[in-house]
């Protein structure tokens, strides 16, 4: 069996996995879907800060940060519901590069950390949340990366887990009912991060660690619905067997931003050394519609 068999067997197989729950429970009717994070979900907002440079657009997809639609974009379609940038007029909140932990100065500006991502919904609609939306909240990898080693990974951890539950107390406070809330994968895996392997491994498990402890009382609250989406996981699956899921590839970038990308980016994992190509993210679009159709 080829390689491109094998994935889409893969992906079959992970739909009915799913397909048991489905056939038994209704996939909410939300009326939209925001979303506040980082560069795994920014569907096109710093793109349109940069004025269409960040980032280059081909060979990166319609301001995304890989060769193709990203994981929201398909959840979105799944629901026939638009994914458009906060800066177009759409729900999608996040910016690439963003901290969770804190705003992030650059040349071209302030980005906004997770919060504040919150924040400036939050303020855009008189300080109430729609109660029939889902709102998606994630991010820290940058963090970790940034963060090169330096300093108390366990400590990092906790910031970034504080930093995406108070992002959720604000929107529960304002209204909001429906979250899904990922944890991390392993950072180390990043090639970005692979210098400092240990330490964004480290991170990565506090921050989830913490997370799952901050988030556990709000869990039970009446009236909310807080799905966990257990990406750490799902790579650590990918990385112990990789060819299972259907890649050749998953240390090498794709597109090292010199030199034209790779000819076989369908079967490997990163798309540069900091983001996942189109068929990485499949796998997360693939375990959110699992999580939200229970």
């Amino acid at each position: 069996m080829s390689i491109r068999s094998l994935s889409c067997v893969v992906t079959i197989v992970l739909l009915l996995v799913f397909q048991p729950v489905a056939a038994n429970a209704t996939t909410p009717a939300y009326s939209a879907i925001y979303v506040f994070g980082d560069s795994y979900c920014d569907v096109g907002n710093i793109f349109i800060a940069t004025g269409g440079t960040t980032p280059p657009s081909p060979p990166y997809f319609n301001g995304r940060f890989s060769n193709g639609p990203i994981w929201v974009d398909h959840v979105a379609s799944a629901r026939s519901l638009p994914m458009i940038p906060s800066l177009a007029g759409g729900t999608d909140y996040c910016v690439g590069g963003a901290h969770a932990t804190g705003p992030v100065s650059t040349p071209q500006g302030t980005i906004p950390s997770v919060p504040q991502q919150v924040g400036l919904y939050l303020s855009q609609h008189g300080g109430k949340a729609d109660p029939r939306a889902l709102y998606i909240i994630l991010g820290g990898g940058n963090d970790i990366i940034d963060a090169n080693g330096a300093g108390n990974p366990q400590q990092l951890g906790f910031q970034i887990a504080l930093a995406i539950s108070v992002s959720e107390l604000q929107l529960r406070q304002a209204g909001a009912r429906n979250f899904l809330i990922p944890n991390l994968f392993d950072i180390g895996i990043i090639p970005a991060a692979q210098a400092q392997a240990a330490f964004a491994r480290q991170a990565t498990l506090a921050a989830n660690r913490s997370l799952d402890n901050l988030l556990f009382v709000e869990q039970l609250l009446q009236g909310m619905r807080i799905r966990r989406l257990d990406v750490y996981s799902l790579f650590q699956s990918i990385v112990a067997d990789a060819t299972h899921f259907g890649f050749t590839n998953i240390t090498t970038p794709c597109f090292d931003g010199v030199h034209p990308p790779c000819a076989d980016p369908d079967h490997t994992l990163f798309w540069d050394d900091r983001h996942p190509t189109v068929f990485g993210h499949s796998f997360f679009a693939v375990l959110t519609e699992g999580a939200l159709s229970q």
